[in-house]
């Protein structure tokens, strides 16, 4: 799959018009308790500075705001369509002091060692071409002892949720994807990454590698969602 930063960050742009009703729509809303339960996780603290990785339309950042009134959030992406509506959101909660956007690749953050008390990201590990990378970065940049919270889509393991979702996400998610949004090459890429992404057995043991320590590993939903919660060594 090409997971390009021009490719990946191009379709975003185009989606992000429609990218929170999508999310709301396709996962029936089950995506708002995900976040809150990977924030939760992280058990932010006042005045820290979280890293949100792949912040898009800022959903994960706003709930850690919610969550510790006095932290502050960084937001980092490449599509700057999508930080767009962040920061339309940003504003409109009078946040702009809180919540700061970059423009940036993931690979290669544009922040220096150990400046971030904890990092998140919600459903954009698997449009990383390199997530061994992704996770290694991300541990430079946290500070000794911070939290990384992942949040993933996954493939539920018993028989008959299994079946059910498959259904639903091969046959059903990228037409409704493509009526509202348009863009039906979009969804059948959400719908194929998902399909072909690391197992959470090795997702672990990535972020193993690049030197954390899985604090958590939980699926969510059945295991529709994962979320796990590491811990740099």
């Amino acid at each position: 799959m090409d997971k390009t930063q021009k490719t990946i960050g191009g379709m975003f742009d185009r989606i992000a018009p429609v990218y929170d009703l999508l999310n709301c729509v396709l996962s029936l809303s089950l995506d708002v308790l995900w976040r809150k339960k990977a924030v939760a996780c992280l058990e932010i603290r006042d005045h820290e500075r979280i890293l949100d990785i792949a912040t898009g339309t800022g959903d994960l950042a706003m709930e850690a705001l919610r969550k510790k009134l006095a932290c502050r959030v960084v937001g980092l992406d490449i599509s700057r369509e999508m930080m767009r509506v962040a920061g339309r959101k940003r504003d409109e909660r009078n946040w702009r002091d809180r919540y700061s956007l970059i423009a940036g690749n993931a690979l290669q953050m544009p922040l220096r060692d150990q400046t971030v008390h904890a990092a998140m990201v919600a459903f954009g590990v698997r449009n990383v071409p390199d997530v061994e990378g992704l996770f290694s970065e991300t541990r430079r940049v946290l500070k000794a002892g911070g939290k990384f919270a992942v949040l993933e889509l996954s493939i539920p393991p018993g028989r008959a949720i299994k079946a059910v979702y498959l259904f639903y996400f091969r046959k059903l998610l990228p037409r409704i994807g493509s009526l509202l949004s348009g863009r039906s090459a979009a969804y059948r890429y959400l719908r194929d990454s998902v399909l072909v992404f690391y197992t959470p057995h090795q997702v672990e043991d990535l972020l193993r590698a690049a030197g954390f320590t899985v604090v958590r590993s939980l699926p969510l939903t059945f295991g529709i969602c994962h979320l796990f919660l590491a811990e740099k060594r």
